[in-house]
């Protein structure tokens, strides 16, 4: 019944679309539960044509839920799921007690702070707002970045993927911070001194990660997106074809094409 469920959840969508809905047991069919941004689009139409290759057939199905999506992956309805970074799925395994892992890495979006108003991070005035991302697995990561540029001072010991701003022990600048929702964080812009974007949402408004981000994250806080399957899986035929066809030029060249050419992503190979 639950199977059901998630599935009748995940499909809604894709019936209004016209596509048909089959999640069978055919060893030659990869079914790939993606979200509806044109980057994962984009690049799931041509890992379908690289995988045609290699004689598996791919059956792609977009959702609007990513939390139905991630427990269809972990019911078995779907083979892999493509659209969690690493620190998003640890979260969820934590939360849900799922046993998702990583198949392989795919790419990483780099994530700093940016501005409309300011051109610099030394330059945020005092009691500037700072929008930052409300899920749990991004929180920490605007903190870590004002940290490291020796605007803020987080308590000694504080676990650096879990700080909020209840770890600041100093803020010179009085620095409030507001928590919103990922589709918020870009026209927030428009309100807030800065923002925290991925690279991919700041490309949106014409602001491009290496020339316009105030600070940019470490790389060693980096968390790149994944495919993620069930665990025991990921080693199957199926998952390693899925891997060599993901891991081409084509597919390469469909990341920089759905931003118009542009290295906006960084992909793992």
């Amino acid at each position: 019944m639950q199977r059901k469920t998630l599935l009748a959840g995940i499909t809604s969508l894709v019936i209004a679309l016209g596509a048909s809905v089959a999640y069978a047991s055919d060893d030659k069919t990869i079914h790939l539960l993606i979200e509806g941004l044109k980057v994962y689009e984009d690049s799931a139409k041509v890992l379908g044509e690289e995988l045609k290759k290699e004689g598996y057939t791919l059956d792609v199905q977009s959702f609007t839920n990513g939390t139905q999506a991630t427990l269809a992956v972990e019911q078995g309805e779907a083979d892999a799921g493509y659209h969690r970074h690493q620190a998003s799925l640890d979260a969820f395994n934590k939360q849900y007690g799922t046993h998702l892992v990583a198949a392989f890495k795919e790419f990483t979006d780099p994530a700093g702070l940016f501005s409309k108003k300011h051109k610099s991070l030394q330059d945020l005035p005092d009691g500037a707002t700072i929008a930052v991302h409300v899920d749990p697995s991004n929180y920490w990561r605007p903190f870590l970045i004002l940290q490291d540029a020796g605007l803020i001072k987080l308590k000694d010991g504080a676990d650096p993927y879990t700080v909020t701003e209840k770890d600041i022990v100093e803020n010179p600048k009085h620095f409030k911070f507001v928590a919103l929702d990922y589709a918020l964080l870009v026209p927030a812009l428009d309100d807030v001194d800065a923002s925290f974007l991925y690279s991919s949402q700041a490309i949106e408004v014409g602001l491009e990660f290496r020339r316009d981000a105030l600070g940019l994250e470490s790389e060693k806080y980096q968390s790149p997106d994944i495919m993620y399957v069930k665990s025991g899986t990921e080693n199957s035929s199926k998952i390693q074809a899925l891997k060599n066809a993901y891991y081409t030029e084509a597919v390469k060249n469909s990341l920089k094409d759905s931003f118009g050419g542009k290295e906006v992503l960084i992909p793992a190979w």
